[in-house]
């Protein structure tokens, strides 16, 4: 027979050490609160591994280190990691701008002072959806410089995922720069409350003053006729009177909210909203005006329609 090879004899503290005081079993290390595993993964992601493993330092009371070097370290690997995750962003945003950049573009010297600000800004923006407007963004001031002013890139690192649906929701309703102040009804059918048009305004996107108000004079000498420009769809005002005025209560979409909003709608994110347009119709008749639509086909530029199909008439019952 082998003999079994001898073990070493287990002291009492060897016991006392396994089994905790008083004999009881050693208690299994506790795990992390959902709060440590969030706040763990936020850190990787931000500020990469190192971060990470001198936080877990933190939560369980080991020495971290007394010298410079250790936090010279962490310093340098969490900087390479944040400019990795900033260079992957920009170039996210530039792959996506390659694809959409324009055939044509206007005269004009881009500005460089813009260009720094905006690859500042969009490098920090990792959501697809966003980069995706960051990009349209870029492509548009590329098209013409000019086209997208600084302070809309203030604007926008401001907005949450939320914010931008909800913006995305009401300037579905914008013609150039405002939208049509129905009752608020409409609205909240169209999943847009008083108070998120509100919240919009505190975003800095919309003017919601009561007294605001688009006043349209006659584009023609003989009779009263003016265009209204709405997503795909041009819409004509006419009256026989050529002195008559149409006057149209609105919310305002400020510098940032149009530009947003002429984004959102080159990315495809924004089409004509029927309803929209009946209410409309229904506004413009009880001043006593008549409506024809068209298809817009082509735009010069946010302004010009180039080419479109022919105008039909079009009318709704009143209410």
């Amino acid at each position: 027979m082998t003999e079994a090879p001898d073990r070493p004899a287990k002291t009492t503290a060897d016991s006392a050490a396994e089994s905790g005081p008083l004999g009881l079993p050693k208690p299994a290390a506790a795990p992390a609160s959902p709060a440590l595993a969030r706040l763990n993964e936020m850190v990787v992601a931000t500020l990469g591994a190192v971060q990470r493993d001198w936080l877990r330092g933190l939560y369980h009371a080991r020495p971290t280190g007394d010298g410079s070097g250790d936090l010279v370290d962490r310093a340098a690997e969490r900087t390479d990691h944040v400019e990795l995750r900033r260079q992957m962003n920009v170039e996210a945003v530039l792959q996506r701008a390659l694809r959409i950049l324009p055939e044509g573009i206007e005269e004009g010297t881009p500005d460089p002072d813009w260009a720094a600000h905006f690859f500042s800004a969009a490098a920090d923006t990792a959501d697809a959806e966003f980069s995706r407007l960051w990009a349209r963004l870029l492509a548009m001031e590329v098209r013409r410089p000019g086209a997208v002013p600084p302070n809309t890139l203030q604007r926008l690192p401001g907005l949450s995922k939320d914010g931008l649906r909800l913006f995305s929701r009401f300037a579905a309703f914008a013609i150039n720069n405002f939208v049509i102040r129905l009752n608020q009804e409409f609205f909240d059918r169209k999943d847009v409350t008083g108070d998120q048009i509100l919240l919009l305004e505190e975003y800095g996107l919309v003017r919601t003053n009561r007294d605001l108000n688009r006043v349209f004079q006659s584009q023609r000498g003989d009779r009263f006729s003016t265009n209204l420009l709405y997503a795909d769809k041009a819409l004509r005002i006419t009256h026989e009177n050529p002195g008559k005025q149409l006057t149209l209560a609105c919310y305002r979409l400020t510098e940032a909210g149009s530009t947003l909003a002429r984004a959102l709608f080159e990315e495809g994110e924004i089409r004509a909203d029927t309803d929209y347009i009946v209410e409309i119709v229904r506004t413009v008749q009880r001043q006593g005006f008549l409506t024809a639509q068209a298809d817009i086909l082509e735009r010069s530029d946010e302004q010009i329609v180039s080419k479109h199909s022919p105008f039909c008439d079009i009318a709704v019952l009143r209410r």
